[in-house]
């Protein structure tokens, strides 16, 4: 699976799921946004199995994306994981920040056979990661599952455009894999370790409320203990979350009655149509200083928020702007994405390695048709 058809489906109301697996990790990058460690807390396996076990053929997440901490640190969870979602038709997508590679490269057969058992493998790539795995480790690794057929991308944080680490990382990555390989490019975030050290973003892009739908509050969230929410933001998954974010709790809620609440709560329909700066104005509560984000959160516990919502919502014209909005975000495509999530001067990297096997328009209208 490419990463183009897995951001094509990014859009799309339930059609994928994160199962965090386990927030340890042996590493210890200078910006994680998870603020992992070895030593960090890891949950019952139990939670995540079972919550796979709820995918039936006729109701199941298009892409379960493992993620963690490092979720290889659990390599049975993954096999058990990936045998689950493919019985029920999904596909299955994992990052890791390739540790077992830092001294020369390798990966332990027991990896291998994990790595190799998902659809598509997401190795994170900075100058924050190359201190403890070496560039050289790391593209070593990728090649190895490369040429053993595995689709594979990279997905690399920088400051910004200007960043020299980018523009010599990118160029690296094209020559070494020969354009075969793509990337998702982001920024730098002001979450986990790196908010003592990277200052926060400005709070509003503008002055005033506009619209602007979150992309991002489609897909739930299975977080570390198991509580599930409807946002993929570090501060939501860390919790507590915002009651309007919280869909529940792995064991006890399945991916049925998760799916059904991504998909039909007035709020988060609200959230994805016209964004949380516009319920904000329309409750009378005003933008956080805390931006975007902070926005969202800050709607919490208001009573003229519900009644802003019920109000939007139940306009004779909300349902086909809502869709309109969904149509749009997905013709738009993963450029489009990756361009207003990611760094827009590299958002062609996603791309790379698209071949005409990989059906987007096909893959976001079945996810869409669920």
């Amino acid at each position: 699976m490419h990463i183009a058809s897995m951001l094509a489906l990014r859009p799309v109301p339930a059609a994928g799921v994160f199962l965090t697996l386990t927030r340890r990790c042996p590493l210890s990058c200078a910006h994680c946004s998870t603020n992992s460690m070895l030593t960090s807390e890891e949950h019952s396996a139990a939670i995540f199995a079972g919550f796979a076990r709820t995918f039936t053929v006729a109701d199941h997440p298009d892409l379960v994306w493992l993620t963690g901490g490092e979720p290889l640190l659990r390599p049975d969870l993954v096999h058990e994981i990936v045998a689950l979602a493919h019985a029920a038709g999904a596909k299955v997508a994992l990052i890791t920040g390739l540790y077992f590679a830092r001294r020369d490269g390798r990966i332990p057969p027991r990896l291998l056979r994990a790595l190799l058992a998902v659809d598509h493998v997401v190795a994170s790539q900075d100058i924050f990661h190359e201190v403890q795995v070496p560039r050289d480790a790391a593209f070593a690794a990728v090649a190895t599952l490369v040429q053993a057929g595995q689709d594979v991308s990279f997905q690399v944080v920088g400051s910004g455009a200007a960043d020299p680490y980018l523009a010599e990382i990118t160029a690296q990555i094209r020559k070494a894999f020969a354009d075969r390989v793509p990337a998702l490019v982001a920024p730098l975030g002001s979450v986990g370790r790196a908010k003592d050290w990277l200052a926060s973003p400005p709070a509003h892009r503008n002055q005033l409320p506009v619209a602007m739908p979150c992309t991002v509050a489609a897909w739930p969230v299975v977080t570390f203990d198991g509580s599930i929410v409807a946002c993929c933001q570090q501060q939501v998954v860390d919790g507590p979350a915002p009651a309007h974010l919280r869909l529940g709790r792995a064991p006890g809620d399945g991916w049925p009655a998760v799916a059904r609440a991504v998909r039909e709560r007035a709020t988060l329909r609200a959230i994805r149509t016209y964004g949380p700066e516009v319920l904000a104005e329309e409750a009378g509560a005003g933008l956080s200083p805390d931006g975007y984000c902070g926005t969202c959160a800050s709607l919490d516990g208001n009573d003229q928020v519900v009644i802003a919502v019920d109000a939007l919502t139940r306009r004779p014209t909300f349902g086909y702007v809502e869709s309109e909005v969904q149509r749009i975000t997905e013709q738009t495509g993963p450029e489009s994405f990756a361009r207003r999530f990611g760094i827009a001067a590299y958002a062609h990297m996603v791309t790379l390695g698209l071949t005409a096997d990989h059906d987007l328009e096909r893959t976001a209208d079945a996810a869409s048709a669920r």
